[in-house]
């Protein structure tokens, strides 16, 4: 690798390391915070699928117009200043509409930053040669420290403490995009005919609805294994390390993706996601023991670890010059369709059967299975 690649290489990584900082206090603690403001199981889940339902119409049309402009740097550290605005609003949302209204306005603005990000990173990736996992692991290694640091000071302090630690995090991913150079240039294509023969590449659709799926079977995981595993008597440092053990597990598969890319391919990569995906959430849904615990938190590396990097690889090698960006837009606003369904049916399910609504999670990987085979059996086709 040389001085300019490794640059290069090392600013993306520093831009993970503070997106992925921010995530690993978000992702596990925001419901304990939510349930601290009085908001129950359902209110919950509502607020957690804003995000998903949001990104369906802003993901398609912020990448859209990155990749017509050019300026996808430019992007980055638009919606970094935005997302820092608008989650100062959570100082003083204390009850359920208004942090409905503040989310509606922040979770969109924060969560285009990672297809924003992504399309930048697999520009330089593919002109490069560089090591995609390579590079995003150091976001999962940021995870694990935003999730035990949240976890220490849960251990001590009220769930107040998550909202200042957010922001501080948010004032790091700002300083991240400013260190990052433009990768994209301007499309080519000027009109939406390119773009329309994206969304009817049937292969390309099936492939990202498969991957969807598999992330949106994290929803009962992300919106209240906390709160079901507190309820059981596990402390905030315990559980802060299963949710670190698995992106520990996350960053193994990670420093290794380039043989895994090789050896399986994004195909197999998202069967292996999906697959262990019908396991961990049968375990989830059968116990509260420690081993099982562990044993599912391990499969974490192939069920969003994989999933990721199937699906970053079938875009940069699918999705036309002058389209990344769009692409990685296409696939947010479906992931974001799928995510914010599961996400509202995971909090009705909670409500009502807690732990068992792991089981509608393995279904839904099933679901991921099937779609996975059908943009297979497209590609094939297609010769």
């Amino acid at each position: 690798m040389t001085e300019n690649t490794f640059r290069t290489a090392a600013r993306f990584a520093v831009f993970y390391g503070a997106l992925f900082l921010v995530l690993g206090v978000m992702l596990p603690f925001w419901p304990v915070w939510l349930k601290s403001r009085g908001l129950d199981a359902s209110q919950i889940g509502f607020v957690l699928a804003i995000g998903p339902w949001m990104r369906v119409i802003a993901d398609p049309l912020i990448t859209r117009g990155v990749d017509r402009s050019g300026h996808g740097k430019r992007a980055l550290v638009l919606f970094a200043g935005i997302s820092i605005a608008a989650f100062s609003g959570f100082f003083f949302a204390q009850s359920f509409w208004p942090i409905v209204l503040v989310t509606l306005i922040y979770a969109p603005v924060y969560h285009v930053l990672i297809p924003l990000g992504d399309s930048q990173t697999m520009v330089a990736v593919v002109r490069d040669k560089l090591d995609y996992g390579r590079i995003r692991l150091w976001g999962s290694a940021t995870f694990i420290a935003g999730t035990f640091g949240a976890g220490w000071l849960l251990t001590d302090h009220p769930p107040d403490v998550i909202v200042p630690t957010v922001f501080v995090g948010l004032m790091l991913v700002l300083g991240a995009t400013l260190l990052l150079r433009e990768q994209n240039a301007p499309a080519r294509i000027k009109h939406f005919g390119g773009f329309l023969d994206l969304l009817r590449d049937r292969a390309f659709l099936y492939f990202v609805l498969a991957a969807s799926a598999v992330q949106a079977s994290h929803a009962v995981l992300n919106g209240f294994s906390v709160i079901h595993w507190r309820e059981a008597g596990l402390s905030g440092t315990l559980i802060a390390l299963l949710w670190a053990g698995s992106v520990v597990a996350e960053i193994i598969l990670f420093a290794v993706s380039g043989s895994a890319v090789r050896r399986l391919g994004p195909f197999g990569l998202l069967s292996l996601g999906a697959v262990a995906g019908l396991i961990r959430w049968i375990i989830l849904a059968e116990t509260t023991a420690l081993p099982g615990l562990i044993v599912a938190q391990t499969l974490h590396a192939a069920t969003f670890g994989a999933t990721y990097l199937a699906t970053m690889h079938f875009i940069a090698a699918r999705a036309p010059a002058g389209l990344k960006a769009s692409a990685q837009g296409t696939y947010a606003s479906v992931s974001g369709v799928v995510m914010g369904i599961s996400m509202l049916l995971a909090g009705g399910l909670y409500g009502m059967i807690e732990e068992s609504a792991f089981y509608a999670m393995a279904v839904v990987c099933a679901f991921a299975i099937l779609i996975g085979l059908a943009a297979r059996r497209e590609v094939n086709r297609a010769g």
